[in-house]
Parts: C-alpha cells; structure tokens; sequence
C-alpha cells in the first residue's frame, strides 16, 4: 500500500492543474435552475431552535426554589460540551448535568440516525494530533482510538480507525483526476508561484519562536507567543499572499478551497494566522512525511462516532436532550440555570456551584445575564458561516461514482461530496453526501439559507452535481438536506490574537466557556482542548483536585 496521503496533501499535488476565477469561488447563484420536481425534505424543519433563547417571553418569572441541585451543570452537549462533562466526572464530580437543545448529543458532529443509513450530517473526520496536542491523545487513548506508542513516539491506531484507500479525487476540464503531479498542467511562472508558497508554508511549519513553541500549534494556544507569527492575524490570507508576490490560479484555487473548508470563508475573509495554520500545524510537506504521520481518521458515522463514545462516559440520567437553557445568573451561592423543555413548554429551575457553558458564544449573552459589556461585545464580534448539507439518494449508482472517500468538484461553490459508504464493509453506492458553505455575506445568506424551500436547494444542489454526474437527475430518490445556520466560527483578521480573544474565554462570575468558538478556529482539536480548559477552570473553582489535560497550555 502507497503511504497513507491526507486531503490537504491531496490538495497540494493537484491544485497546479486548477483554472477557475481568482479567489471567486464563494459567490452564491442567484437562481435555481429547472430540474422539475425533486422528492425529499429538511431534515431539521426548524434549524433555528435556537432562537427561542432570545425571543423568550422576558415577562416570564423563574420559580423561587429550584428544582434540583448539582455540583456543575454543562450547557451544550457538542464535542466540547461531551469532554468538559467527562473531565468533570473523571475527576469526581458526581452531580454533573449535561443539556443540550437538539435531540442527539454531538452538536456538529451528529450522525443521520435513519435504520439502514449511517452517515454524518457535519463533521466527519480528525487527523492523527501533532505531537504537542496532549489532550487530543489523552482523549483519543481513553476512547480506545490510540493504542499506545511506538518506539518514535508515533500513536498505534487501529486499521479500522483509518481512512481507507482510495481518499480523494478531483472533477477538472470534464474529468476525474487523481493524484496528478502539481506541475504537469502549470505554466513555467505558475510553477514558480507554487514552490515558492510551499516553501514559505513549510518554513511556517518548522518555526519556532523564542519561547520554544511552534509558531502554529495545535491547539492554537499552545502557540509561541513572538509577535512575528501572532502579528499576521491582522491581515487576511489574501492580503499576505499578495504580499508575497504570489498569484496564478493553482496558488489561488489551493488557499481559497482551503479557507472554505476548515473556515467557511474566502481568502479575503479568513486571517492570514489561520490560512497559514490550515498548511503549517501538521507535517502536510512530503519533506516531512516521515517526521511524523498525517493519517486521517473517519467513521460512516463520521465525528458522530467520537460522540457517542464520550457520552458513554455519562450515565443516562446526567444527560438532557430537547431543553433550551434560557437563564443562567450568578447567585451568592452558586449559579442558578433555567430551561425549558422543547416539546412540552414546561420550565424547570436547577441549582449549581459551577456552570460550562458549552453553546455557540455569540448566544452566551442572550442566557448568561453576569456577562460584562466589554464580554458581550466580544461575543458578539464573531462572524459564523451558514452551511448546508444533503444526502442525495439515488436508485442506482450514477455514471462517473468513484469507489473514493471524498470527490472536490473544481469548478464548483461547495467543497464536493463524500461517499458515506467509503468506510463500510457493506456498500450499497447509493447515496452522495454534499457539503456546501454559504461563505458571502454570511447574514443575508443565513436568511436565505431559512427562507427558500426545499426545491431551490435541491435544484442547485442537483445542478452541481450533474457536471460530473450528468444522469444524476434521473435517478434522484430524494435530496434531504440539513442546515445548519451558524455552522461554524469564522476566524477573520483580528479574531485570533486581538484584543477580544481573551474575553470570550473569561469565566463570568462561576460561569466557564467552552467550545471553539473561545479560541477561534472551528476544529475538532480547539473543542476538545477549550471543553477540557473550561472543566479545569470549574473544577479549580470547586475546590476539586485533578490532574491537568493541558501540560502544553500556557495563557499569555
């Protein structure tokens, strides 16, 4: 077997051969086209559950006596919410209660729960931590992902845990390609271009500052603290690749489809710090491939895979599905949290001497009522990108469906679709998995996301399929679609290291925040690392003795 080739990897081998617009492969089609009628359904009819937080009736008065006491209540059952519960109870806190709003645990990383049909509806891979990473190993070990270490130090990770080979492939000029040389299809000047940017990005790779850390480490603060590296989240991704001197579409099409899929948002968009992150916190260069693996991990349920194992850290009864929380305040005695079940409209008032608060940030103020002012502002700085995304479900296997994991449409507004069935045992071919970032705009997208039906959606979703499948529209089943309205945080220029960073993760009186959205990138390692932070910070506020899963975690 040819040595194990991740996604971003992939990426760098065939982005000399791309030939789309500059750095325009974000803007939204205005109209869908005419497809006839298309079966299916959302399959979350009312995405914005959420909402009930802020339009909550202020009228309403919370009982005098709760209901309940608990030692620490989480609020958000997502991967960041699953591991500051666990880090709680693992360090012996046994009254813990964990709500979350949706009906599953997992927040993004929720699995289609259809018998039969097992895929994720958001993320759904991680790549092996680099080294630093001590608490995404922690967390991988316990939940029997790691089996140990071999004699270099590299994690032991079960076959069944690694993407299986073929990996990606790319739709380009009318065909598929896969694994084409950067170089085959580039102009002497392109050429030129491509090198000088992989090489700028390596040495990023291997910067270290004066303090010793990498300058873009994973999680992010684990980062050297030099102003030399910090300094260029003050620009965005295109603004320091021009700056470079770089242009030619194979460099441009690389970062922008690079800022979308981690980030949802363009190059002009995203902070440079973080563009550079995305190709520098891991060994991507094939000079550093034997320095230490890349291997991409992934499920058929995807990330939701993850979760289910971290809920099984919880007994049933610390655990709340289809409750919004809609009042937390600090008391003299402790934090008292009000929700309301979703399906019944009843209210329930619990008592705890420490609160995670594990939802998306920018909701935090509407809930949490001790935030200060200058908090609330930086809370509300975030900009977070719509997505949608849609099991297409056909028939019968369309013409050009590859035995590949992922499949990148090149001239395409979304970021290609998965093959759910890639990690199965069983494959059945039978249904294309579709991810699409709203990255312009991301209000009046957001609106539209909500407001156009199911057939606009389906349509367009259809329309860009067909390019690589042209019988595609034939043999649809159904096209059902989740949207997701705040997908994920977006880091623009200024979000990471500015002034604001450190007060969205400030504590609020015995109230901790979580979630990536504290830190600023949305991946998987920054929830897992901020859930871990903000459980230590509430264990440290109770007096409860632990052991530390952030030896690496330095907050300058």
């Amino acid at each position: 077997m040819p040595p194990l080739l991740s996604r971003r990897r992939f990426l760098g081998l065939i982005s000399s051969g791309c030939g789309i617009p500059l750095l325009g492969t974000c803007r939204q089609q205005e109209h869908a086209p005419d497809l006839g009628y298309i079966p299916g359904r959302f399959v979350n009819p009312n995405p914005i559950r959420g909402h009930v937080i802020r339009s909550h009736d202020p009228s309403f008065r919370l009982p005098s006596t709760p209901h309940a006491r608990f030692d620490a209540v989480v609020v958000g059952a997502g991967i960041s919410g699953l591991c500051a519960a666990k880090k709680l109870s693992q360090a012996g806190v046994d009254r813990v209660l964990l709500l979350e709003m949706e009906s599953q645990v997992g927040g993004t990383s929720i699995a289609n729960q259809e018998p039969g049909a097992v895929f994720p509806w958001g993320a759904h891979y991680i790549h092996v931590p680099p080294q630093e990473a001590d608490c995404i190993h922690e967390l991988l070990g316990e939940i029997g992902i790691i089996d140990g270490y071999d004699s270099r130090g590299w994690p032991r990770i079960s076959a069944e845990h690694l993407l299986r080979w073929p990996h990606e492939r790319l739709f380009m000029e009318g065909q598929w390609v896969d694994e084409l040389s950067p170089l085959d299809l580039a102009s002497e000047r392109e050429r030129e271009q491509f090198l000088r940017f992989k090489d700028a990005m390596l040495k990023f790779a291997l910067y270290r500052g004066s303090d010793d850390r990498r300058g873009f480490a994973m999680p992010l603060l684990y980062s050297s603290s030099d102003t030399v590296a910090r300094e260029l989240d003050h620009i965005s991704m295109l603004d320091y690749v021009r700056s470079e001197g770089w242009s030619g579409q194979p460099v441009d099409w690389l970062i922008d489809y690079a800022c979308r899929d981690d980030y949802g948002g363009n190059a002009s968009q995203i902070s440079a710090w973080a563009g550079i992150h995305y190709f520098a916190c891991r060994n991507y260069d094939y000079r550093m491939q034997t320095d230490y693996p890349t291997d991409v991990l992934t499920w058929p349920e995807g990330n939701g895979f993850i979760a289910k194992r971290l809920a099984a850290f919880l007994d049933n009864g610390q655990i709340e599905t289809n409750v919004a929380v809609i009042h937390v305040s600090n008391q003299s005695d402790g934090v008292r949290v009000a929700y309301v079940d979703l399906d019944s409209g009843t209210h329930r008032l619990v008592h705890a001497r420490a609160v995670v608060y594990a939802g998306k940030l920018h909701a935090a103020p509407y809930v949490v009522r001790d935030i200060g002012h200058d908090q609330r502002q930086s809370m509300s700085e975030p900009i977070y990108c719509p997505w949608l995304v849609a099991a297409v479900k056909v028939t019968r296997t369309p013409e050009g469906f590859g035995a590949h994991w992922e499949n990148i449409l090149h001239d395409s507004q979304s970021v290609g679709y998965l093959n759910p069935d890639h990690q199965k045992a069983k494959k059945t071919n039978k249904v294309l998995l579709y991810y699409l970032p709203l990255c312009e705009d991301a209000l009046n997208m957001r609106r539209k996301l909500l407001a156009m039906d199911h057939q606009y959606w389906a349509r367009l979703i259809v329309s860009d399929l067909q390019s690589a499948h042209p019988d595609l529209n034939e043999l649809i089943e159904a096209v059902d679609i989740y949207r997701w309205g705040h997908g994920m945080i977006r880091p623009s220029p200024g979000l990471i290291w500015g002034e604001n960073s450190k007060r969205r993760r400030q504590p609020a009186g015995s109230v901790f925040f979580a979630t990536c959205d504290a830190t600023g990138l949305p991946l998987f390692e920054e929830a897992v690392f901020n859930g871990y932070r903000a459980a230590e910070e509430a264990l440290a506020h109770l007096g409860v003795g632990f052991r530390t899963s952030l030896d690496g975690y330095v907050d300058d």
